[in-house]
């Protein structure tokens, strides 16, 4: 009885399985005999890269949820601000949008070859090329800082080509931009709250594009190994439509270029009359003497010539725009009259001038010149930019100085009421007469603060990124003969350990 029972049981589960894969089969004749019009409207509802096949997946809205907030609601303080600002907070919406369709595309396509990969993100670096191109077009403007911010934070959104890690490399953009949106907070926190809240919102959407990479594409953009060949991409993001097959699948095969018009018979006839007119190489005879020449052994390079200094290309860039390198007959005169040329062309692009703008004196593109600038007023400003051996003196109380992008400068002022600011400089030199309440170094290589007995222990000196800073001011001993000035280094290297679950920071010691 009970062998009768197992053996029904056993028929019923067999029987459940033939209709299953009868059912299988069927369906599998069906896709087969319908045509392909009918499986696919269109090549937008089969799922086209640029469409909405990749709307409904979660690294895609999970992006759109996080960070599209802020966005917005740092457009929308950027356009009270008005001006550049609101133009430079467009351009990144730009941007944004564009990534959210990357990140789309990067769900449908395999990861795409190294030669591919700069295809894909044009469009991406073409909008962090424009926000920064507002900030460099704009340097006189009033709200310099804010261009500021956004062009030094923009650089994050390049997370999609970082590997392995991209959660750092978008905090270290965020202290960039935190560097300038500092200075937004000083100048605007008592008299404009629009100001404060658009630091808030563009500071947050990195905090959530950092948490949203950590989540989703921890070591790096997330790829569909399954997916399609990335050439489709390519296409999707040229504009035209990727086409489907009959089964659904993405394809985007480009029709080849149309070949060339056929020849007419009068050219036909001019190449004969030409091949015939060549005379025909002798192949034996040129081979045995390359043969000759190989067997000749150490005096096969008796030929050669050294190469002079002023020949060579990665040592005179002047000679790579032409493609030739001119003979030693003619002499390093050439060379060096090429590149005096260059030099001059560079310099009438940039010419000096010193003049004041409103309440900022600009001296911008001097050399080797010693320059004096007299403040009238205490709210007047100096912006010192690109210059090589310039020595400024500032004459009477202003209230401040920013050098940016100057070598072997040496600014000497009077007192300050505000700050003096060092960017992006080498070997420069800052003198104070008398006070000054802060100076802030960033981005620079080698600069030498003296501060006079009255700034000695009230000034405030902030570095970021730089090296070889030297403090020199006056120490008093005993003895007034020995009174002199003291130099110190400002400490480079920094010590962190975790201590009760914080972080401390010490200066590095090195003993013996």
């Amino acid at each position: 009885m009970t062998n009768s029972i197992d053996l029904q049981h056993l028929l019923k589960r067999i029987e459940k399985a033939t209709a299953r894969l009868e059912e299988v089969a069927n369906r599998k004749t069906e896709q087969k005999a319908q045509p392909a019009s009918s499986s696919v409207g269109s090549s937008a509802d089969a799922g086209s890269l640029a469409g909405d096949a990749g709307a409904d997946s979660k690294t895609v809205t999970e992006y759109v949820a996080m960070v599209k907030p802020l966005v917005q609601k740092y457009v929308e303080c950027s356009s009270k601000i008005g001006g550049v600002v609101s133009e430079q907070a467009h351009e990144l919406e730009a941007l944004f949008d564009a990534q959210i369709e990357f990140i789309r595309i990067a769900g449908l396509t395999k990861k795409p070859s190294s030669e591919q990969l700069p295809e894909l993100i044009s469009v991406q670096q073409e909008a962090i090329q424009k926000v920064i191109a507002l900030k460099d077009n704009n340097r006189p403007s009033e709200l310099f800082d804010n261009l500021s911010t956004v062009a030094e934070g923009v650089s994050a959104f390049g997370w999609v080509v970082v590997e392995p890690t991209p959660v750092p490399y978008i905090n270290e953009m965020k202290d960039s931009a935190q560097f300038y949106s500092n200075r937004v907070l000083k100048k605007w926190r008592e008299t404009d709250e629009n100001q404060v809240e658009w630091v808030k919102a563009f500071l947050g959407i990195f905090r959530e594009l950092a948490a949203y990479v950590k989540e989703f594409h921890t070591t790096g953009l997330t790829w569909n190994m399954r997916g399609e060949d990335v050439s489709t991409a390519v296409a999707a993001l040229k504009g035209k439509k990727a086409a489907t097959s009959a089964t659904g699948n993405i394809s985007a095969q480009v029709p080849p270029p149309p070949p060339p018009p056929a020849p007419t018979a009068a050219e036909l006839s001019e190449a004969k009359v030409s091949n015939a007119a060549q005379p025909a190489a002798d192949p034996p005879t040129s081979r045995s003497a390359l043969f000759a020449q190989i067997n000749k052994g150490n005096t096969v390079t008796s030929g050669l010539r050294h190469v002079d200094k002023t020949e060579m290309t990665h040592k005179n860039p002047c000679l790579r725009g032409t493609g030739t390198i001119k003979s030693s007959s003619q002499g390093d005169s050439s060379g060096s009259q090429d590149a005096q040329a260059k030099k001059a062309t560079v310099a009438q692009k940039r010419p000096a001038r010193m003049e004041l703008q409103g309440t900022k004196w600009v001296v911008e593109n001097y050399g080797t010149e010693h320059l004096t600038i007299e403040a009238t007023e205490t709210r007047q400003t100096v912006y010192m930019y690109n210059c090589k051996g310039t020595t400024l003196e500032v004459k009477n109380k202003l209230n401040s100085i920013a050098i940016d992008g100057c070598q072997k400068c040496g600014v000497v002022f009077d007192a300050l009421v505000a700050q003096c600011e060092i960017v992006n400089c080498k070997s420069v030199q800052v003198q104070s007469r008398e006070t000054v309440p802060s100076i802030q170094i960033d981005r620079t290589d080698g600069a030498h603060v003296f501060l006079s007995e009255a700034a000695r222990d009230s000034t405030i000196i902030t570095t970021a990124k730089a090296s070889e800073v030297n403090v020199s001011y006056p120490f008093e001993t005993q003895s007034i003969e020995d009174d002199n000035f003291v130099e110190q280094p400002i400490p480079e290297q920094l010590q962190t350990v975790v201590k009760d679950g914080k972080l401390v920071t010490t200066v590095l010691e090195h003993a013996g």
